[in-house]
């Protein structure tokens, strides 16, 4: 699948849920995304959603991705009011408003059968801070490049140590969000990604899982986003060995190509 490169404009928003493999240049971020639906040899879209957006003045770049239970009006029921709320809060870094507006949209629009599991980065490029807030959603991992070390970036809520990160959107009334901030180098990654990914399943019936999925990354170039993209999901074929995917599959990998001087995790 050939990958199709495109530098999102100051105000501009880019938005998919179909097959596809793309380099997305936002202010100081990279994004490589790839999108394969389950069962879509045709290209048609999945329960996978994924947006990006930049916002007027080209500070503040915002990246989404949902995994909503079930397909076609479901998905693009919540794809539009994605799009909205994205545009309504284009300027501000911070997600809780975003993520509460989402789980009330979703519990309103969609009926009892569906819920969304999701992840919300935001980046300001002139202060290099990501901020992740997570509704459910399996956690991100980060490659800090100095130190040739990868760990999750699970959301916690304080002194709740086993508690999971926020549920998913529209299954409960007044969640709040909980968000964890990063100030990653330039040459560092942030792979977001959905449960297609890490429950892929082998020939044997055997999950990848949450271990080896990290497992996989530690063995793969991570010098950018295309390179540990593309490795990552040409090891997930591998792994299951000739078995379709069950599930639709998305990983986005994030890459500041300029930021600050120090990489670090910030109390949130």
């Amino acid at each position: 699948m050939p990958t199709m490169s495109r530098r999102l404009e100051c105000a501009e928003t880019w938005a998919g849920n179909k097959k596809a493999a793309s380099l997305i240049e936002l202010p100081g971020l990279q994004a490589w995304v790839h999108s394969v639906p389950a069962g879509s040899g045709d290209g048609g879209g999945g329960g996978d959603v994924h947006y990006l957006s930049v916002c007027p003045s080209c500070i503040v770049s915002r990246v989404a991705l949902a995994d909503v239970s079930g397909h076609g009006p479901a998905v693009e029921a919540l794809g539009e009011t994605l799009q909205e709320l994205m545009q309504r809060y284009l300027r501000a870094l911070e997600q809780i408003e975003l993520m509460r507006d989402l789980n009330m949209a979703v519990r309103e629009q969609l009926d009892s059968v569906h819920y969304a599991t999701m992840v919300a980065a935001g980046w300001h490029g002139r202060r290099g801070l990501l901020v992740l807030t997570n509704a459910g959603h399996p956690p991100p991992f980060w490659h800090q490049a100095s130190a040739g070390e990868w760990s999750w970036l699970d959301t916690r809520h304080p002194g709740e140590r086993g508690r999971p990160a926020g549920v998913p959107l529209g299954l409960l009334p007044d969640i709040d969000y909980e968000r964890t901030v990063i100030r990653p180098h330039v040459g560092d990654l942030v792979v977001l990604y959905t449960d297609g990914v890490s429950e892929a399943v082998n020939r044997t019936g055997e999950e990848l899982g949450r271990d080896g999925l990290m497992k996989i990354a530690r063995e793969l170039d991570p010098s950018s986003a295309e390179a540990f993209g593309t490795g990552l999901t040409s090891a997930l074929l591998s792994f299951r060995d000739g078995i379709e995917a069950a599930d639709d599959e998305t990983v986005i990998v994030l890459q500041p190509v300029r930021g600050s001087s120090t990489s670090t995790t910030i109390d949130p």
